[in-house]
């Protein structure tokens, strides 16, 4: 909205984790280069804790992003995970073919890919970001994978990246032989006032607004007492400020626009907050929840028969009320209430019953993580788990996306009944990390050989146009991720492979025009 006015190339302070506006503070600077120790040593964990908001994601986004071309990556996103689906996670992120279904399976093939990326002179790290919501089972999971090595090194470097809770949970008695191999720990606390000062003109130049629009001293000095020095609040208080300097036809920001801009977005200041006040807030947003789905159109997710086969592998029908659900209204309901009212365990478990349902409860279903925007959501054209966040909440909660059409969405809520709301609120309360469960059809990804694979690939890249004259699979491949919008690698990996069965004829259930 006020981009052009300030003359910015985008807006500085969204709330997503962009790795190009990491701010390196010096704590961040240092947890940075403990980072950078944990990988070199290749003996232990690094362990990187910190509150909410205080930049630990984008902070993993831009390790992840230095790292050269040699270097393997996995990266879990939400980690509350047997250690099973742990494992496939990681395998998939890997893009490793398994031949078996067991967890010894998986665990021989990791092994076998870190034994030949050695040999290649490659390094392989996992990251695990949420990391304090992963059980003691799964901790000791990953634990198991650290023992992976030759006789003079590990074979993988593994980042445990959460909130304080996780540095409580490796002080437990059970963990203790996970905690002994920790080499490098480091706690991201809130920016100083200079910090603060500092952090907001870094934003601005990189938006390119360096110049051209100015934050009064007093201004900053606001901006730092009633963010606390958390750069996710920092990033809510200034863009509101912003937003009054626009309308005010102002280029100069000061204390009141500041003061104002943080009433209306966070309300007291953060050292004043209590648990009372969230308490109350999760209380009035209920409230406000149940008022909106009473006036919301509601319909049932509900799970259907099964639909004849798709090349001898059984596939179910789409259940008929998403497709017979109504368009949404023209009045939607307020999202916001919504993202401060849920409890993220309890909606991740709603938000994936959901999206299994439209799959006709299928067991079978694929899960690959996605960093992305709305436009390859609806490319995609598949029911979507979606991660949110608010600044008042302390964690991020989970959301299932089950229409997407004409600038509006619908949202499945735990009864089954589906909240209609803007597709703007909705973009701008998503943190960008998508989940996508799927169907693989012909059995294409780790049960499959790679010779099946590959043919079943050139076949559907070919009928889409994309197999040149020379008929290069990977160059055919790399042009296709492009266009999707995946990193151009030209492997046949999981985000692949589902772009690929969004492009056929399956039978699955869509975002936007019924069902197929």
């Amino acid at each position: 909205m006020y981009e052009s006015h300030y003359g910015f190339t985008e807006k500085p302070f969204n709330l997503t984790p962009d790795p190009k506006y990491l701010f390196f503070s010096q704590r961040h600077s240092d947890a940075f280069a403990h980072l950078e120790f944990g990988r070199r040593e290749k003996g232990g964990f690094a362990v990187i804790t910190g509150e909410v908001g205080t930049g630990k994601t984008t902070l993993a986004r831009c390790f992840l992003s230095r790292l050269d071309a040699r270097t393997a990556t996995a990266f879990v996103l939400y980690p509350a995970l047997s250690g099973e689906e742990l494992l496939r996670s990681i395998l998939q992120d890997l893009h490793i073919p398994v031949t078996g279904t067991s967890l010894k399976d998986h665990v021989d093939a990791l092994h076998r890919f870190l034994l030949e990326a050695r040999e290649q002179g490659r390094d392989v790290v996992l990251l695990v970001d949420e990391a304090q919501d992963l059980s003691t089972e799964v901790l000791e999971q990953v634990r198991l994978i650290s023992n992976l090595e030759t006789d003079t090194e590990k074979l993988i470097q593994i980042v445990l990246m959460g909130q304080s809770e996780l540095h409580e949970m490796l002080g437990r008695r059970e963990l203790r032989q996970l905690a002994q191999r920790v080499t490098a720990r480091f706690h991201l606390t809130p920016l100083d006032r200079s910090e603060t000062e500092a952090y907001v003109k870094h934003r601005l130049g990189v938006a390119g607004g360096e110049g051209k629009v100015m934050f009064t001293g007093d201004a900053l000095t606001a901006v730092h007492h009633a963010a606390g020095g958390v750069p996710r609040l920092i990033n809510l208080v200034c863009d509101r400020a912003l937003l009054a300097g626009y309308v005010q036809g102002s280029r100069e920001i000061t204390q009141a626009m500041v003061k104002q801009a943080a009433r209306e977005a966070i309300g007291e200041s953060p050292r004043r907050s209590s648990w009372k006040r969230a308490i109350a807030i999760g209380a009035i947003a209920a409230g406000l929840v149940l008022a909106a789905l009473a006036g919301a159109a509601v319909a049932r997710l509900s799970a259907g028969p099964a639909a004849p086969v798709v090349q001898a592998t059984p596939t179910p029908t789409v259940p008929s009320t998403l497709a017979a659900a109504p368009a949404p209204p023209a009045q939607p309901a307020p999202l916001e209430p919504l993202v401060l009212s849920l409890d993220r365990d309890a909606s991740w478990r709603t938000a994936e019953g959901a999206v299994q349902s439209l799959w006709g409860g299928v067991a079978a279903l694929e899960r690959t993580n996605l960093r992305t925007h709305l436009d390859q959501v609806r490319l995609l054209n598949l029911p979507v788990i979606l991660e949110m966040f608010h600044p008042a909440r302390r964690d991020t909660c989970f959301v299932a996306l089950v229409r997407l059409e004409n600038g509006q969405a619908m949202i499945a809520q735990g009864s089954g009944a589906l909240l209609p709301v803007s597709e703007q609120e909705l973009d701008r309360l998503w943190t960008r990390q998508a989940v996508f469960l799927w169907r693989d059809f012909d059995s294409l990804g780790t049960r499959a050989d790679s010779v099946r694979a590959a043919a079943w690939t050139a076949e559907t890249l070919s009928r889409l146009g994309y197999v040149g004259a020379d008929r290069d699979l990977t160059q055919a491949i790399a042009r296709f991720q492009r266009d999707a919008n995946l990193t151009a690698d030209g492997l046949i990996g999981a985000r692949t492979l589902m772009t690929l069965y969004s492009r056929g004829s399956y039978p699955r259930p869509r975002l936007s025009g019924g069902a197929s």
